[in-house]
């Protein structure tokens, strides 16, 4: 009895030793940047006219990715980000309206409790919006502690409507909680405090990289910015700072920020054992032209923010970890948002962590990334629009099933599938049946043995309902 005793206490002790501070600090930190309707022609580097000399920096330092791919609205690729789990999985396959079910299942597994659960300290600040009640925030999903919004920037802009009536509309605001502990409200969230909130995440995004790297203990941080996007109004030390209109002035601001969060990362002597990661959630679209802004660019692509096209799953891309990661690559190797959650896992060595109890659709890319290997893994993307199959890219073709121009328009199904090649034929203007009769008929083969498999997969593990409180496949 007494060695069983001795051999429990050795077992507990080892337990703590594996999550504390010091035995995890050899573990490397990870910063997750999020630029919220970022069009993939917005940095200097693809074309944009905005100078961002601190994103080509971070690019110049690291790999580039020119075909990395998300959803094509924010609540899916945060929810994408946070799995690697098809939205459609998670009840999160669109954004909803305010009222509509909504929220990750507690039950979900997030990049963030994964690390968390690995000895890493957690934060996010900024965008949540993959849940709005107390269980499904950031601080329910792994992370130490929070501060930002439950929901979209747009919520910003309500209280300034004529017609606003706080007694059927609870008065938005910006909220900050810690894990084990209800989130609270700290203050309205309105136009003011709209223009301040992207410095307030960066300001507290580097507090933690120093009070951790002080520490010595590992670090993740989803800092997710909430330009560019409607209502646009830039920080007052941005206002007409580029001299072209509010959106440019944002993009400056983007830049300025990603820059002051690398510095943090410099300063506080951490930046050779910290993994870097900037992306978008989703092109820039009407919410750009037709909502107050001056417009972004989603480069050569055809399409913006809710259409299947290239245009609309196709952001800026780019990862840095000094001597492990090629410095100044450029690669046009498929990548997806979804990889995220399992190529993290495996970068830090905790891919035992990654949950076989769920179909995981996230590919590890970390030998990609590390630049072990030429090629990615991935050689296809499936596109839903809420509930349907808009589009799937395999390798340089993309078939589309439905077909809509932007977020407001009408969705149309063509009598056959559309066949595009988008290497020789970025605006996906020439139709290859229609131009070529049907030489490229062939490519509906592989395509449907894609969607068979998740058909198959679905089956075997039904697709969660938005806001469902689901508890696990039996």
């Amino acid at each position: 009895m007494c060695r069983n005793v001795i051999e429990k206490c050795l077992v507990s002790l080892c337990l703590v030793l594996l999550a504390s501070p010091s035995f995890a600090s050899n573990k490397p930190n990870v910063v997750y940047v999020l630029v919220d309707n970022w069009g993939w022609g917005d940095i200097s580097l693809q074309g944009g006219t905005v100078p961002t000399p601190r994103i080509e920096e971070l690019a110049a330092a690291g790999t580039r990715f020119t075909n990395f791919n998300v959803q094509n609205q924010c609540t899916p690729t945060r929810s994408a980000i946070h799995t690697g789990r098809l939205p459609i999985r998670s009840g999160t396959q669109k954004v909803p309206a305010p009222g509509e079910p909504q929220g990750m299942a507690p039950w979900e597994y997030t990049i963030a409790e994964l690390l968390s659960d690995s000895g890493y300290a957690t934060a996010m600040y900024g965008k949540w919006h993959i849940g709005d009640k107390d269980g499904r925030l950031p601080n329910d999903q792994g992370y130490d502690e929070w501060y930002g919004t439950k929901e979209s920037a747009m919520e910003a802009s309500y209280t300034s409507t004529p017609q606003f009536d706080p007694e059927v509309f609870d008065i938005p605001h910006i909220w900050a909680g810690k894990k084990g502990e209800p989130s609270k409200k700290v203050k309205e969230f309105d136009l003011e405090s709209r223009a301040l909130l992207d410095g307030e995440i960066v300001a507290k995004t580097s507090a933690f990289i120093r009070k951790q790297a002080r520490a010595d203990r590992p670090f993740y941080i989803y800092a997710a910015l909430t330009q560019i996007h409607p209502p646009f109004l830039p920080h007052p030390d941005f206002v007409d700072a580029s001299g072209a209109g509010e959106y440019a002035d944002i993009q400056m601001q983007v830049d300025h920020y990603v820059g002051q969060i690398m510095d943090a990362i410099e300063s506080a002597g951490v930046a050779d054992n910290t993994i870097l990661i900037l992306t978008g959630d989703n092109a820039a679209g009407e919410a750009s032209t037709g909502w107050g802004g001056e417009g972004g660019s989603n480069g050569p692509w055809r399409g913006g923010l809710s259409t299947g096209y290239e245009g609309g799953i196709r952001t800026p891309g780019m990862i840095r970890w000094p001597k492990n990661i090629p410095a100044g690559k450029v690669t046009d190797e498929i990548v997806s948002d979804l990889d995220w959650m399992p190529t993290i896992a495996n970068l830090v060595g905790e891919e035992n962590r990654i949950p076989s109890d769920r179909p995981i659709d996230g590919i590890n890319q970390a030998d990609f990334i590390l630049g072990k290997q030429e090629k990615s893994d991935r050689e296809y993307i499936v596109t839903y629009v809420g509930d349907n199959v808009f589009s799937v890219k395999w390798r340089t073709l993309k078939v589309h099933f439905y077909t809509a121009e932007g977020t407001f328009s009408q969705i149309k199904q063509p009598t056959f599938p559309s066949v595009f090649d988008i290497k020789n034929d970025p605006g996906e203007t020439r139709e290859l049946f229609a131009a070529e009769g049907y030489a490229h008929l062939w490519v509906t083969k592989p395509v449907m043995d894609i969607l068979t498999g998740l058909a198959i997969s679905m089956n075997q593990y039904p697709n969660i309902k938005p806001g469902e409180d689901f508890k696990g496949y039996e």
